[in-house]
């Protein structure tokens, strides 16, 4: 800050304006640099407000994009279908393939369902012990009514509900069984009377229910209807059948004269892609058809959208790239050139989606139909904007629509059944991988030993049938079979695979198997549901009855095998049954699913002109991207103008001060001078010879 009392001496003695000299002079000094510094200020704010407007805009073009490799883009379908009541189309994938498909509907699924002896108040106890439930078929009668033995669907774990004296009423053997959320709901059903616990099982022949009864203390009685027993439903149970009100069926139906089963009354795996559901039985002669069709104007208006995207999204960059006419304000025409038409990382970036457009897209398989866009009639015109020959577009969706969506859409391929593509991820680059398989995936086993001396239908009172068992090196708790009469071996194998199953250590640890009896060896087989070297199965600990009657002597299974094998001769790396190519190698990203006898394929992928634009734009709009890292640089640029800035500021401040103070200095140079002409001139009229005379 400059002292006003300097200011105001300034010009006290010479009378010039020097004030105002020392602010023009300062100007003077200040405008060069300072011009320098704003037009430099200027250009980079400018240049990073386009190059928002450039990220703007490539969002808008890439959600185009985005359109394209979205599956329902390309890839919808529609359909029409009979109007009918019996069945009713209700979801339509995109993957589902164009056809007729005729259905006759003669039985709709049903669910198993029981009704048990009342109690008179729902408070009543039930009796301590278990109840397991078994899900498979009863034998039934042309009327439906059971008439034979129950077959244990080995598929399905039984589940083992315990009640005691926590839960021990009508009410919290309710609650216990709707807990416990295996498939079967439970309620307490009012008459008038009594109140009646009732089940509903999942709908479908094989999810219908046995239950073994097993009461605290001692073994299961099933043949009365004291305790526990009562809620017993099996054939060891006089009169068992009246407790039930509905048996488990499955929808039968026909597609296009095949006849099929299904559990439910939803179907969604009998036309992939296709859910129906099932209401009613047709009426004789009634046949419900469903025709599916490829939605090729919503795909064809999708790719039309697109290249009105991308002529919008050059006309809205144009101004920053190209040189333009503008009217200034006195209403003259001056050229106006873009901030960023001479910027080569900007103009690199339209260079890159320009060169896309016009080159054919990489991954597609060497026989394909169309390779790039000028083949379906999109062109690129002189002023770089795109148009569409009406002729051969036409053509190409009414000819060959799956070229024109493989052009479009992320594909892949496999020459073999047996080896399949299941991701890809942004480091995979499209094209053609010779994959070998040197080390097919297995699953760790445990094979027993024979059983021996025991018969079917086989009852295990008064055996301990104990073992402890190891699976991917996860050991379980010691394992019970529980008490009961098993019918066959398979239903015996069925109660195993459900205990060790339910293990609360191996559940944790997501470790689960799959028991079967081998009827060629007569032993349990014991299988990992999970492939690779860490899989196997070990009994670690076995009862004497277990090991004499079962075969499940302690032993160590056999270890798994994980997948191995080359992607182009490169070896690639194997987790489970995936098998993927080593980091750094061009397809890393790709996890493909091996299978068990699986040798070799050639695999293709290509993602597509949408998937290469989408990804390009990806990259260019990345964090670390060239946008932002410019972006970066320019607000940089702005802060080192912000220290010039100051620097400048400082310097002219300095040089005002020297300014002021030069010319403070002449003004008392003048001052002085001033002072010494008065006092000569008092001097010389006092000498006597130059006296005025004032006669």
């Amino acid at each position: 800050m400059i002292d006003n009392n300097i200011i105001q001496s300034l010009g006290a003695g010479s009378g010039i304006d020097t004030n105002n000299l020392v602010t023009q002079l300062t100007e003077i000094e200040r405008a060069a640099p300072q011009a320098r510094i704003d037009s430099k200020r200027e250009l980079a704010e400018t240049r990073i407000s386009d190059f928002g407007l450039l990220s703007s805009a490539l969002a808008t073009l890439q959600d185009a994009a985005k359109t394209l490799t979205d599956p329902e883009g390309l890839f919808s379908k529609s359909a029409s279908f009979t109007e009918s009541t019996a069945l009713v189309p209700t979801e339509l994938d995109t993957d589902v393939l164009p056809g007729t498909y005729a259905f006759e509907v003669s039985q709709i699924a049903k669910s198993h369902t029981l009704a048990f002896t009342g109690f008179s108040d729902p408070t009543d106890a039930v009796g301590e012990g278990t109840l397991t439930f078994n899900f498979g078929a009863w034998a039934r009668d042309s009327g439906g009514v059971i008439n034979g033995a129950f077959t244990q669907d080995t598929s399905q774990d039984s589940k083992t509900i315990t009640v005691d004296s926590s839960n021990n009423t009508l009410n919290g053997l309710r609650d216990a069984i709707n807990d416990a959320d295996f498939g079967v709901s439970a309620s307490v059903v009012f008459d008038g009377t009594d109140y009646h616990l009732t089940l509903l099982a999942t709908s479908g022949e094989q999810n219908q229910l046995e239950i073994v009864a097993s009461e605290s203390g001692g073994s299961p009685t099933n043949t009365d209807d004291s305790d526990l027993s009562r809620f017993a439903f099996n054939t060891g149970k006089t009169g068992f059948e009246s407790l039930e009100t509905q048996g488990g069926q499955d929808a039968l139906l026909t597609l296009n004269g095949l006849s099929v089963s299904r559990s439910s009354n939803q179907i969604s795996d009998l036309v992939d892609g296709l859910t129906l559901d099932v209401l009613s039985v047709t009426s004789s002669g009634e046949t419900v058809t469903v025709t599916v069709t490829d939605d090729k104007d919503f795909a064809e208006t999708n790719i039309r959208n697109f290249v009105d995207a991308y002529n919008l999204f050059l006309e809205t960059v144009d101004p920053i790239f190209g040189v333009t006419e503008v009217e200034n304000e006195d209403g003259d025409t001056e050229t106006q050139v873009g901030s960023l038409a001479n910027d080569g990382l900007a103009k690199s970036m339209l260079s890159q989606i320009r060169s896309l457009i016009a080159t054919a897209i990489p991954g597609l398989a060497s026989d394909a139909t169309f390779t790039s866009l000028t083949n379906v009639g999109i062109r690129t015109e002189l002023d770089g904007t795109l148009s569409i020959d009406e002729d051969d577009f036409t053509t190409a969706f009414e000819d060959n629509f799956e070229a024109v969506q493989a052009l479009f859409a992320p594909q892949t391929n496999s020459s073999a059944d047996d080896i399949t593509i299941n991701s890809f991820n942004d480091n995979t680059t499209a094209g053609e991988y010779a994959l070998v398989v040197t080390t097919n995936p297995a699953k760790g086993f445990y094979n027993g030993s024979a059983l021996s001396g025991v018969s079917f239908p086989l009852d295990t009172t008064g055996k301990t049938y104990t073992f402890t068992v190891s699976v991917n090196g996860t050991t379980s708790d010691s394992l019970t079979i529980p008490t009961a009469t098993y019918d066959s071996e398979s239903a015996l194998a069925a109660a195993i695979q459900s205990l060790i199953n339910a293990d609360t250590n191996l559940d944790s640890a997501a470790a689960s198997v799959t028991v079967s009896y081998n009827s060629g060896t007569g032993a349990f087989d014991i299988t990992s549901n999970q492939y690779g070297a860490s899989s196997v199965v070990s009994i670690t600990a076995a009862s004497t009855d277990s090991s004499t009657d079962l075969g499940l002597t302690v032993a160590t299974g056999t270890s798994g095998a994980t997948a191995a094998g080359t992607f182009d001769g490169v070896a690639g790396f194997g987790s489970s049954n995936v098998l993927l190519p080593a980091l750094g190698q061009p397809g890393e990203g790709l996890a493909v699913i091996i299978g068990e006898s699986a040798t070799s394929a050639t695999l293709n992928f290509s993602r597509g002109f949408a998937g290469e634009l989408e990804q390009l734009i990806d990259n260019l709009l990345a964090a670390d991207g060239p946008i932002a890292t410019r972006s970066e640089t320019l607000n940089d640029s702005l802060e080192s103008l912000d220290e010039d800035q100051e620097t400048l500021d400082r310097r002219i401040e300095a040089f005002e001060e020297r300014m002021i103070q030069q010319f403070i200095a002449m003004e008392r140079i003048l001052a002085s001078l001033n002072t010494s002409g008065t006092f000569l001139d008092n001097l010389i009229n006092t000498l006597p010879f130059t006296a005025s005379n004032d006669n």
